[in-house]
């Protein structure tokens, strides 16, 4: 008996399902493309902008962060392929910017605030919702998909497009304190406006010895470190603000080539302000020699003239009041005796910037 065999017709089959297997893996990894494009300008959209918020958060001002962020992103929106898709707003509070705080010393972030004065972080994100407040930005970096549309063919139902959620935090930290520290600080001093004679003389004088040099955590304070130091303030480089309770280094006298270097350091903000600077405190007890001297806390002054025999500069002369007998000071007023976190805003006339990892986002539902 003969069998009867057909066979054609069965690679036509076969290509079908050929085809669909290759669509698939077309569509996976034009999918997988895509998804990670997106989040890469996404992500260097996010933290450009975090950036630039922390620049204005230095400042004090909501609208300094909401103006930075969106003059940046103008020019620089790389998510906003289409009208109106994916705008990053600089409101703060808003769809995209949240003040944070950040405590350096764990090295993580703490919580959410909408006040300015307390925050020291910025974060911007698009994306679906915020992990801290729980509010929809709905801002997400929408994303073309190629696979979930065939399985619509199939009888399925899938979105046409996926979400992308980027984030970035940036914070300021303070850079760096002035190279004297302070024998004590009367708070009766703080918000008076009234400038009071830093002297650094050992002896003599109607009020010596109630300040001295200080290069922080570097054994030597001689004249040629403490100008280095000065130079680097005034371009707001050096080393950061030492935290509270470390011993730092001191050494005492007149040193006439450092008082007047401190005239570069003598200005106005461009409100008309006076610039202010950290200044480390320590015991009024304290022998200005040696590294084991503890700061106690950071004041906040702003110097106004450099006065004295042989350092007279050429700025604010008519502040210098005080006799000759008083010997070479730096006149500077005292905003605050202790200024806590100075990381704070508007404390400092200098602040660095840089993105922090975000260790809650991974902890968070998105």
């Amino acid at each position: 008996m003969t069998k009867l065999r057909d066979d054609s017709g069965s690679v036509l089959v076969f290509i079908t399902l050929m085809i669909v297997l290759l669509m698939v893996m077309v569509g996976l990894g034009l999918d997988t493309g895509f998804l990670t494009f997106s989040r890469s300008l996404g992500q260097r959209a996010v933290d450009m902008a975090a950036l630039a918020g922390a620049a204005g958060l230095a400042k004090g001002d909501a609208a300094a962060i909401k103006s930075n962020i969106e003059q940046l992103n103008t020019p620089n929106d790389y998510v906003n392929r289409t009208a109106g898709s994916n705008p990053i707003d600089g409101t703060v509070s808003g769809n995209n910017v949240t003040l944070m705080t950040y405590d350096f010393t764990n090295n993580q972030i703490t919580g959410t605030t909408t006040n300015v004065t307390n925050a020291n972080a910025v974060r911007v994100a698009l994306e679906t919702t915020n992990p801290y407040t729980g509010g929809g930005s709905n801002s997400a970096v929408n994303t073309p998909a190629f696979l979930t549309p065939l399985l619509n063919l199939l009888g399925g139902t899938a979105s046409s497009s996926n979400n992308v959620n980027v984030s970035a935090v940036a914070v300021i930290q303070a850079q760096p304190g002035l190279p004297i520290a302070l024998n004590g600080c009367d708070p009766a001093w703080a918000g008076t406006n009234t400038a009071i004679p830093w002297n650094q003389t050992p002896s003599g004088g109607s009020n010596p010895n109630n300040s001295g040099w200080t290069t922080y955590l570097d054994g030597s304070v001689s004249s040629p470190d403490v100008i280095a130091l000065i130079r680097k303030i005034a371009a707001c480089q050096g080393t950061g603000v030492v935290g509270v309770g470390t011993n730092i280094c001191l050494n005492n006298g007149q040193q006439t080539p450092d008082l007047r270097e401190f005239e570069i350091l003598i200005g106005n903000n461009t409100d008309g302000t006076p610039k202010c600077y950290l200044t480390p405190v320590i015991p009024s007890t304290s022998n200005f020699t040696g590294c084991d001297n503890q700061l106690l806390a950071y004041a906040q002054i702003c110097p106004l003239a450099v006065c004295g025999p042989g350092v007279n500069g050429s700025k604010n002369q008519n502040l210098c009041t005080q006799p000759n007998s008083f010997g070479k000071y730096l006149f500077a007023t005292v905003k605050s005796c202790n200024v806590g976190d100075p990381n704070r805003p508007t404390l400092s006339s200098c602040y660095s910037l840089k993105l922090v990892r975000e260790n809650n986002a991974w902890t968070k539902n998105y």
